[in-house]
C-alpha cells in the first residue's frame, strides 16, 4: 500500500478534502471580481482546480470555468501569451460554444475576455476566470501601469465574473496604485480568507475517507494531528505523510515523535515568505506573540508598538483567520507547532531584520471590506447547514429507535458545524463593529 498522503502538487476530485460551503457560496455569489487570500499552501490552487472540475462535469451550469496560472508573467506581452495558451490547451471546452481559438493568437487580455464573452452569452453562458498566483499583477503593475488598468475594467466589466488567490503580498498593488484617479487596484474586489479546514473535512484528511482505503488511526493520535496543524490541509498531509506506516497490510500512523515535527527547509521557506508578506504592525504582533509563548489581548496591545487598539484587534482577527493566530481558552498563541518551532528557532533574526512588503495601509484598508465578505459568506452558510439539518432529522424519525449509525453521525456533524459556524458569525460581527 502506498503512502497516501500527498505533498507538494495540488488536489482535486476525491484527493480534495473540505471546502464544499465555500465553493457552494463562490458559484452562486454575483460578485464580479473576488480575492481570495490565504498562506502558502493553504489550498489556494486546488480550491481553484477544484470549481473548474466541479464545474467541467456534467451537472448543468451556466458558468464556463477557465484555469490561468499567473506564475512567471511579468510582461504585457506575457499576460496575453499565457491567457492565450490557457485557452488553447482548453479547445476542446471552449468549441462548443463558437469559439475560434487560433483567431485570439495575438490579441491583448482584453480582447480575449471580451471574445470569450460574447461567444459564451450567445449560448446564455457566462466565463468564470480562475486566476492563480496573481501576485504576478504587481510585476504587471511595475512594467505597464495602463495595461494593468485596463486588465482591472475587463474583470469588473459585469460580463464575466473572475476569481483570483494570492498570499497577502498582492496587498502591495494597493500601495502601488493609490495614485490612480479611481481606487487602487484591489478596491474593486470582493475579499476572502482561506481558513484552515474545518473539523470534519480535517477528520477525513487524515483518515483518508475519500480514499479506497482509510488509514488507521487512533482516536489520542488523531487529536494531536490536529492540534499540531491547526487543520492547515499541507501540514495535515506532511505530518500524516511523515507517520505513515504499513503494518499488516493496512496503513496506519504511527505515534508522533520529536523529529516528526521538524521544521525542514521546505517548510521553513515557505514560513520566512508568510511572514515576509505580513504587514510591519502584524510582524511585530506576531513577535510577541512568539516570545510570550501564550498571551492575553490586553496584555498584546500593550507590548505592541505604534498600534492602537482598534487596528491592533483588525489585525488579530485577521491573523486568526488566515492561520498565523489561534486562541486557547480565551487566550492568543502561535497558529501551529510547526510556525511556532520556526519563529523560536529564527526569532533573534526576525525581530532585528523586520522587513515587509507590504504596509499596514494596504492591509488595513481591506480588512473592513473582506470581513463584510466574510459576514455575506457565513449567513449563506448557516440557513443552508440548517436547511440539511432539518432535512435530515426529518429522515431520522421515520426511523423510530433504530436510526442507522451512519445518519446520526451526519446529524451530530453537522449541529458541530452549525455551533462553529453561528460562533464565527458572532466573532465576525464583533470585529465589523470595533
Amino acid at each position: 500500500m502506498r503512502n497516501p498522503y500527498i505533498v507538494g502538487r495540488w488536489l482535486r476530485g476525491n484527493e480534495h478534502y473540505g471546502r464544499e460551503l465555500l465553493i457552494e457560496y463562490l458559484i452562486s455569489v454575483t460578485d464580479p471580481a473576488m480575492c481570495v487570500i490565504g498562506t502558502r499552501r493553504m489550498g489556494k490552487t486546488s480550491l481553484l482546480r477544484q470549481l473548474e472540475w466541479l464545474l467541467s462535469g456534467p451537472k448543468e451550469t451556466n458558468l464556463v470555468p477557465l484555469f490561468w496560472d499567473l506564475q512567471g508573467s511579468e510582461t504585457k506581452d506575457d499576460f496575453d501569451y499565457e491567457l492565450f495558451l490557457a485557452i488553447e490547451d482548453k479547445t476542446a471546452r471552449f468549441r462548443p460554444y463558437g469559439v475560434d481559438v487560433g483567431a485570439l493568437y495575438g490579441q491583448d487580455v482584453p480582447h480575449i475576455l471580451r471574445s470569450l464573452q460574447r461567444s459564451l452569452q450567445k449560448h446564455n453562458k457566462h466565463l468564470l476566470l480562475l486566476i492563480d498566483e496573481a501576485e504576478a499583477l504587481i510585476s504587471l503593475a511595475k512594467n505597464n501601469d495602463q495595461a494593468l488598468a485596463r486588465l482591472r475594467k475587463a474583470f469588473q466589466s459585469g460580463g464575466m465574473r473572475t476569481i483570483i488567490t494570492a498570499t497577502k503580498h498582492l496587498m502591495q498593488l494597493n500601495d502601488m496604485t493609490r495614485h490612480w484617479l479611481t481606487s487602487p487596484f484591489l478596491f474593486g474586489f470582493s475579499h476572502m480568507n482561506l481558513w484552515s479546514l474545518n473539523q470534519e473535512a480535517s477528520v477525513h484528511l487524515v483518515l483518508q475517507k475519500q480514499n479506497d482505503t482509510m488509514v488507521h488511526v487512533e482516536k489520542e493520535q488523531l487529536e494531536q494531528i490536529l492540534t499540531h496543524t491547526h487543520r492547515h490541509p499541507f501540514l495535515i498531509q506532511t505530518l500524516c505523510h511523515r507517520l505513515f506506516e504499513v503494518k499488516e497490510g493496512r496503513g496506519i500512523l504511527r505515534e508522533i515523535r520529536e523529529e516528526d515535527l521538524h521544521v525542514d527547509h521546505l517548510l521553513s521557506g515557505f514560513f520566512e515568505v508568510d511572514f515576509k508578506y505580513l504587514a510591519p504592525t502584524e510582524q511585530r504582533i506576531l513577535l510577541t506573540v512568539a516570545r510570550q509563548g501564550i498571551i492575553n489581548e490586553e496584555e498584546l496591545v500593550a507590548k505592541v508598538e505604534d498600534g492602537s487598539i482598534e487596528q491592533i484587534a483588525k489585525f488579530m482577527y485577521s491573523m486568526n483567520k488566515l492561520g498565523y493566530l489561534r486562541q486557547v481558552f480565551g487566550q492568543w498563541t502561535i497558529g501551529n507547532e510547526f510556525l511556532r518551532r520556526w519563529m523560536l528557532e529564527n526569532y533573534q533574526d526576525l525581530a532585528q531584520n523586520v522587513h515587509s512588503d507590504v504596509s499596514d495601509y494596504s492591509v488595513e484598508s481591506l480588512l473592513v471590506a473582506g470581513r463584510q465578505e466574510e459576514l455575506g459568506y457565513l449567513r449563506y452558510k448557516i440557513p443552508e447547514l440548517r436547511k440539511r439539518l432539518e432535512s435530515l432529522k426529518a429522515a431520522r424519525s421515520r426511523y423510530g429507535v433504530e436510526v442507522p449509525l451512519d445518519l446520526s453521525r451526519e446529524i451530530q456533524k453537522l449541529q458541530w458545524e452549525l455551533e462553529e459556524a453561528d460562533l464565527q458569525l458572532r466573532r465576525a460581527r464583533k470585529a465589523v463593529d470595533r
